[in-house]
């Protein structure tokens, strides 16, 4: 029998809700779904490519029908599924809408003391069962009837939420699954996997399983490396040829990546080979940059991005590079930026409000060479279905690097389009959408939306064996 049929659990149909101050706001959906539309025509990169002469009758009749579903939905969680089912029609994970909803989770009457008894013992390569996270708090991942998982809350001592509160709902698609948070709303899809006894969904959370199944060392490693807001990130030497370094988050994450990089740099320049880690990592920053003098063995050249030129994306850019272009370069930055390159950002600067091209190339910086470093004589970079965003930019970069060979499965795909830092108001305020200004130099020729990038050496094992077998590799290259 299975488990759940010998625990009996009553589903409350009540909701959580936390205070918000949108309460008092109306939410026109007609309104918010026709600036939208406005936003995404005028700014959005993608726009002139994903709609053309071919399939405007089709994008003409989806905004006609979101129309007709919008005057009957100023309720805002039927509202934001309209604005989702248009922003997701253009096939960009980058291009996003969230909404800043109340904390919304079904609870469960449950007993607990049961529930540890059925699943005091895992099944291997399954997701049902007790977990616990970083901080401790503990979990029943139970099985449905409509087959989805629910993460169902035993203790925990950093919320005051009550027993049986649902966490978070898989839901499973391909070979992982596809995650519902009970505090996010986003229109992307939140992917999820196991990887040995360790449950990852994407890069916000790490679960291990707590139940008769004892971790191994790395994954023991792994778990204490998300303790205290240390984010995943993890320095070890494997042995005397090998170091590895693990990053699985860029995102708020630059700081402590340099942290951790200056701390380690004298064992890395002296170990013959390093691996870079960024399974799971789903970009969010620049956190790369401290690890370029391990790889480079020539200049690394940024090419240019496109700017999709409207008034709106001309100020934001105008904004970006006037520190460039209208004041002096501190010192320490010269070499990145040498009287040639700050002539582009002083042309930029000028011709960006005057021309009347659709798209506009904007001027980026290379990374000089200062040494070929003996060690590392080779770099690892190790990327997996869930990487994306900066970790796929990164990803590009390394290509001009001599010493880099690149391990894996083919990354998520959500960098042709990017430049969306800056969120666009709606006019019900707990709605945020997020616009890609720019498309990036391989996007008219090679886009990876919907293939990612592809690693030189594709691994078809299992992802916790995948160190093992690139430590055997490398030494070959």
């Amino acid at each position: 029998m299975e488990p759940t049929k010998t625990v009996k659990l009553l589903l409350v149909s009540f909701f959580l809700f936390s205070t918000s101050s949108y309460g008092q706001v109306k939410c026109d959906c007609l309104a918010n779904l026709d600036k939208t539309v406005r936003e995404v025509e005028e700014n959005y990169a993608g726009f002139p490519v994903k709609v053309t002469e071919n399939n405007k009758t089709t994008y003409q009749r989806l905004k006609a029908d979101l129309r007709t579903r919008a005057s009957v939905s100023d309720e805002p969680a039927s509202c934001y599924s309209v604005l989702a089912d248009y922003v997701n029609y253009f096939y960009d994970k980058h291009f996003r809408i969230e909404y800043n909803a109340p904390i919304d989770s079904s609870v469960l009457k449950i007993d607990a003391t049961q529930i540890r008894r059925v699943y005091s013992k895992s099944k291997p390569d399954s997701v049902t069962g007790i977990w616990v996270n970083p901080e401790g708090t503990e979990i029943a991942i139970m099985k449905q009837k409509d087959g989805s998982f629910k993460a169902i809350k035993l203790t925990s001592t950093t919320d005051t939420y009550p027993e049986g509160f649902v966490y978070f709902t898989l839901w499973p698609k391909n070979n992982g699954y596809i995650v519902k948070l009970y505090n996010r709303k986003i229109n992307l899809e939140i992917p999820a996997k196991l990887v040995g006894n360790l449950l990852k969904i994407w890069s916000f959370q790490l679960w291990a399983k707590a139940n008769d199944t004892p971790l191994t060392e790395s994954e023991l490693e792994e778990l204490a490396s998300w303790k205290e807001n240390n984010r995943g990130l993890l320095f070890k030497k494997l042995n005397n040829d090998f170091s590895y370094l693990k990053i699985p988050t860029f995102e708020n994450n630059e700081g402590n990546i340099q942290s951790i990089v200056a701390k380690n740099d004298s064992i890395i320049r002296n170990t013959k080979y390093l691996m870079i880690d960024l399974t799971g990592n789903g970009g969010g920053g620049v956190g790369w940059v401290s690890l370029m003098p391990y790889l480079m063995t020539n200049q690394i050249n940024q090419e240019p991005s496109f700017l999709r030129v409207s008034k709106i994306n001309v100020e934001k850019k105008l904004r970006d590079i006037e520190p460039f272009a209208k004041h002096p370069i501190p010192d320490e930055y010269k070499k990145y930026f040498p009287e040639a390159v700050v002539a582009q950002y002083k042309e930029a600067y000028d011709q960006l409000p005057k021309t009347t091209s659709t798209f506009y190339p904007t001027p980026a910086v290379n990374f000089p060479l200062d040494t070929v470093l003996k060690f590392p004589s080779k770099v690892a970079v190790i990327v997996d279905n869930f990487g994306g965003s900066s970790t796929e930019y990164f990803f590009y970069l390394t290509k001009q690097s001599k010493k880099v060979i690149t391990y894996g499965q083919p990354t998520v795909g959500m960098m042709d389009y990017a430049g969306m830092s800056i969120p666009t108001e709606l006019p019900y305020p707990a709605f945020k959408l997020y616009v890609p200004i720019e498309k990036s130099s391989w996007t008219d020729l090679h886009p990876i939306d919907r293939t990612g990038f592809i690693p030189q050496i594709p691994i078809n094992e299992k992802e916790e064996k995948w160190i093992t077998y690139i430590m055997r590799d490398l030494k070959k290259r």
